[in-house]
C-alpha cells in the first residue's frame, strides 16, 4: 500500500530554510574568493639619477596574483623617515623635497587580468632650480572587480608601495660625518652601541656598518652588523648593535665602522666601562628601545 504525505507550508519552510542559507553561505564564500586581492609591485624602492635636463623614465610592474580581474589606481604621496628609520606617509607638497610637479604616471588607472601583469611608465624631471634631491613614493590601490558590500573578511583591496629617490647629484657625491657614539650595559653580559650619522651632502645613501667591543689590550669580545639604513640629505640616523659580549675586566672600546659609498670608511670608538653595580635597564628608568 502506498500511502501518500502532504506536507504542511510550516514544514516546507523548514526545511528550505537550511537549503536557502547553505547556498548563501556557499555563494558567499565563492564571493569572498574572488573578492580578495594578492597583488605585488616590481621593484619597491625605485633610485633614479637624472642628468641634465633629459627627464628620467622608469617602469613599475604590477602583478595580479589572485583569481579575478582587478582594477590599480595610481597616486604619488610624500614620506618623512625618522631618525631610527620609521617611514611615515605625507600628503603630496608638504616635503620641501617633494615630487610634486616633477613626477608623473602613465597610466593613472587600468583593469589587470587575473595572472596577468600591468605596466606603469614613472616619468621625473627636475627643475635646475629647485633641490637636487628629492623623494616620495608611489602607491599602487588594487581593488577587487568582485567587492561586495558585506561579505566579512573579504580583504577586497590593497595598497603597494615604491619609495623613489631622485637626485641630480652622481652616486660617487656623499658625504657622512659620525656625530655621536655610544655604549650601555643592557645585561650583566650584554650591551649596545649605537651612532648617529649625519648625511652632510646633497644626494641620499644607503650606510651600512658594525660594531664591536674590545678589551684594553685590543682582543674583541663580541660585537657584529647593524641594519643597513637610508639617510637622506641633510638628516640624522641612528644605528645600533646590541648582544651578548664577553665581559671585560677593565675600561673596554666600543667602536663603529661604516661604509657609505665614499672612498675611506667611516669609523669612530669610545670607552665603555662595565657599571660596579648593575642597574636592569627597566630600573634605570630607561623607555622602550
Amino acid at each position: 500500500m502506498t500511502h501518500a504525505h502532504r506536507s504542511s507550508p510550516a514544514a516546507t519552510r523548514r526545511l528550505v530554510a537550511p537549503l536557502a542559507a547553505a547556498c548563501l553561505g556557499a555563494l558567499l564564500a565563492v564571493t569572498a574568493a574572488r573578492a580578495q586581492v594578492l597583488a605585488m609591485v616590481n621593484p619597491t624602492q625605485a633610485s633614479i639619477t637624472v642628468i641634465g635636463d633629459e627627464p628620467a623614465v622608469r617602469e613599475l610592474v604590477v602583478s595580479n596574483l589572485g583569481a579575478a580581474p582587478v582594477r590599480v589606481r595610481v597616486r604619488l604621496s610624500d614620506w618623512s623617515l625618522s631618525e631610527r628609520g620609521e617611514i611615515g606617509l605625507e600628503p603630496l607638497g608638504s616635503n620641501q623635497r617633494s615630487l610634486k610637479g616633477a613626477l608623473s604616471v602613465t597610466p593613472v588607472e587600468q583593469t589587470i587580468a587575473a595572472g596577468a601583469s600591468g605596466r606603469i611608465e614613472v616619468r621625473v624631471a627636475l627643475d635646475s632650480k629647485g633641490p637636487p634631491t628629492r623623494w616620495g613614493i608611489v602607491l599602487s590601490e588594487v581593488r577587487s572587480l568582485f567587492a561586495p558590500a558585506g561579505v566579512p573578511g573579504s580583504p577586497a583591496a590593497t595598497e603597494l608601495g615604491t619609495t623613489v629617490l631622485v637626485s641630480r647629484v652622481p652616486a660617487d657625491q656623499v658625504h657622512a660625518e659620525l656625530v655621536g657614539l655610544t655604549a650601555r650595559a643592557l645585561g650583566r653580559d650584554s650591551i649596545a652601541i649605537t651612532a648617529r650619522v649625519h648625511n652632510t651632502g646633497l644626494r641620499y645613501f644607503v650606510m651600512t656598518g658594525s660594531a664591536a667591543l674590545t678589551d684594553s689590550a685590543g682582543a674583541r669580545l663580541g660585537g657584529g652588523p647593524m641594519e643597513p639604513g637610508l639617510v637622506l640629505p641633510g638628516a640624522v640616523r641612528s644605528f645600533e648593535w646590541s648582544g651578548h659580549v664577553a665581559r671585560g675586566h677593565d675600561a673596554c672600546i666600543a667602536s663603529a665602522t661604516f661604509d657609505s659609498g665614499e672612498p675611506e670608511l667611516l669609523m669612530g670608538e669610545t670607552r665603555f666601562r662595565w657599571p660596579a653595580r648593575f642597574t636592569p635597564v627597566a630600573d634605570a628608568g630607561r623607555g622602550p628601545r
